[in-house]
């Protein structure tokens, strides 16, 4: 318990919009290839992304920014920023541009073209620490999302057949586009940075923090599995298929709450999104925050008129980018560790 608590904790942090937006609504356009692409995007490889970068906040004590200065001088936190904002700014654009916008104007019925400005806008002002309330407020009920999901799975429990685990790895119909996308997800923006965070405070306690990334990585992915599987199993068209199942499980006025949810796990992700983008873009541009988070909103509200697999297609090279930079950390913290010990 010591461990598969703070990793349900770790992995309901890591609920995002890749989560909640992009693999629902791949679903229906992979059919049952959408099993094994979540199955190894989030259970096997992103379970290894975790692992090592857990890893290195382990063997380090410190977070990646102190990290990367430690092994690459000035010249690594340039290449940290890029890489961070490889991926960040796509996945930004996926979050709270083009799924924001289309599930604002969805439920007030506004033009996409004023609803993706409208998120960017209020995301940037959030990010830059105005209205910390209505985040507070978004937080908490971002919580009701599980519950919320739980009581559609009881719902629905007659209607919706098993997945047979030979579903899960069959490479049959698997897009690796997706999963190399979704991958980028795991390794790039926030997400890397926070599971090393989580394995410097395990530090003392040797590995723990290690297992506890990968087992939340692991709920996170069985969790996706589950939205994947409603997704397809209902056979809900277009872009935002969970909103559509709610509409059909709760009527009305209950699917507008649960849009609302949805909603504000979008702008919750999006929000420190922003804020990361700001500062890495700083970091290369040399820019104040305000033009910094200003040309962030500029890069967003552009990739949010792009097609969803262009953006993917991106996201699909700069994660690798990002997974290799990972990779390459670590191999030069054990090597410079191995060198110590000689």
């Amino acid at each position: 318990m010591g461990v598969i608590l703070p990793a349900l904790s770790l992995a309901i942090v890591h609920i995002a919009g890749d989560n909640v937006a992009v693999v629902p609504a791949m679903a229906s356009l992979l059919g049952n290839g959408i099993y094994a692409t979540v199955f190894l995007a989030y259970m096997i490889f992103g379970s290894i992304v975790a692992g090592v970068s857990a890893w290195i906040g382990a063997r380090s004590g410190r977070e990646l920014p102190a990290v990367v200065k430690r092994l690459f001088g000035v010249r690594g936190k340039w290449l940290l920023a890029l890489s961070v904002l490889a991926v960040s700014l796509p996945a930004s654009t996926l979050t709270g541009g083009y799924f924001a916008g289309q599930l604002l104007q969805q439920f007030t019925g506004i033009p996409y073209t004023m609803a993706v400005p409208l998120c960017i806008v209020a995301c940037s002002l959030l990010a830059a620490g105005y209205g910390r309330e209505i985040l507070q407020l978004s937080n908490y009920l971002a919580l009701l999302f599980i519950p919320a999901i739980g009581m559609m799975v009881v719902m629905l429990q007659d209607t919706i057949p098993i997945v047979s685990f030979e579903s899960l790895i069959s490479f049959e119909n698997i897009s690796w586009p997706l999963v190399l996308a979704l991958i980028g997800y795991n390794a790039g923006g926030m997400r890397s940075a926070l599971v090393v965070e989580t394995g410097t405070y395990f530090a003392a306690k040797n590995y723990t923090g290690v297992y506890l990334a990968i087992l939340a990585k692991f709920f996170e992915g069985f969790f996706t599995l589950v939205l994947a599987h409603l997704a397809l199993t209902s056979g809900a068209p277009g872009l935002l298929p969970l909103s559509t199942v709610a509409d059909r499980t709760f009527g009305n006025w209950l699917a507008l709450g649960f849009d609302s949810i949805l909603f504000c796990i979008l702008i919750n992700t999006m929000v420190p999104a922003m804020l990361v983008n700001a500062k890495q873009l700083s970091v290369i541009t040399n820019f104040n925050f305000w033009p910094a988070l200003g040309l962030s909103a500029v890069f967003v509200w552009a990739g949010s008129y792009a097609k969803l697999e262009t953006i993917l297609m991106l996201m699909s090279v700069t994660g690798v980018i990002m997974t290799v930079f990972i990779g390459c950390i670590a191999y030069f913290l054990h090597k410079q560790e191995a060198n110590k010990l000689h």
